[in-house]
């Protein structure tokens, strides 16, 4: 299936900037809008060679008029999204897909001023977009098969790995997943079992590494489902099942040091181009 013909993403941050890169490195037209040219300008630097292919704009209408597929990646705020969705629908073709890069609003709520919700979806990238394979399409209430099709058939097209939420419900599956293991990783941590750190090498040294080449599903058939069935047995009710964020969360907020005891910029960039670096690796081997 080829590309849509125009694309416009609309909220230039580093969400909105590396989406547009993933469509303009396909050969496809983008257009990237975004309120401020300070945002313009570092969408500009980020795109590289995908500038030639990408049109930058501080006008939301110059932006939609005609577009074929919109992603909306502005804040994640209620009233802001439905009237820039609202928008979309008026200015973009009659048959485009408009989506939503929200991973925490419910799509009824920002389709409820719709004339066409069959045509609107969920479309959650995860960051950096350029790097991460998975992107989340998320079915509404009222998204037809067809429209959840055309975008896991687009997103195959970009060398992405679609996964398809059949029904919107909070967290939809990549980050219902983090956080499951989130919370049991804060409840080892605070019942002094292993540090932030001994969390952080079982995952990057283990789980992670063996979850990057067979998903967990696979590693339980492979492990034998008798052996998986007898842990779950055993295991299950000692899992953690808290409804309150570990106090851990508002203490590193407190002393600003983070959940690792160095969240300083040098830190944190340091961190985000090793995380990058693996990614690259992993997205290169595939």
């Amino acid at each position: 299936m080829k590309l849509p013909r125009e694309v416009a993403v609309v909220g230039a941050g580093t969400m909105g900037a590396g989406i547009a890169c993933v469509f303009a490195d396909a050969g496809a037209s983008v257009r990237l809008c975004a309120r401020r040219e300070s945002s313009l300008e570092a969408a500009r630097a980020r795109l590289g060679e995908g500038t030639a292919h990408v049109r930058l704009t501080t006008s939301a209408d110059e932006a939609l008029h005609g577009a074929e597929l919109v992603i909306e990646t502005i804040v994640e705020e209620v009233k802001a999204k439905r009237a820039l969705l609202a928008q979309a629908e008026e200015l973009a073709l009659p048959e485009a897909i408009l989506t939503t890069n929200t991973s925490s609003l419910r799509l009824a709520s920002l389709a409820s001023e719709l004339r066409n919700p069959q045509r609107f979806a969920g479309l959650h990238w995860l960051n950096p977009p350029e790097l991460v394979e998975v992107v989340e399409i998320v079915g509404g209430e009222h998204t037809t098969p067809e429209t959840l099709e055309t975008l896991s058939n687009w997103m195959e097209e970009l060398g992405k790995a679609p996964v398809v939420v059949q029904r919107d419900t909070p967290g939809f599956v990549v980050n219902r997943l983090q956080y499951a293991l989130l919370r049991e990783a804060y409840a080892l941590v605070d019942a002094g079992v292993c540090s932030f750190a001994d969390v952080d090498r079982a995952v990057t040294h283990g789980l992670g590494a063996r979850w990057a080449a067979i998903g967990p599903f696979e590693t339980m058939d492979l492990a034998g489902l008798d052996v998986h069935s007898a842990v779950a047995e055993n295991l299950w009710p000692e899992l953690a099942n808290t409804t309150e964020p570990s106090t851990s969360i508002a203490e590193a907020l407190e002393s600003g040091n983070g959940l690792r005891g160095d969240n300083s910029p040098e830190a944190r960039v340091a961190r985000r181009e090793r995380r990058d670096r693996v990614l690259r690796a992993l997205r290169d081997l595939r």
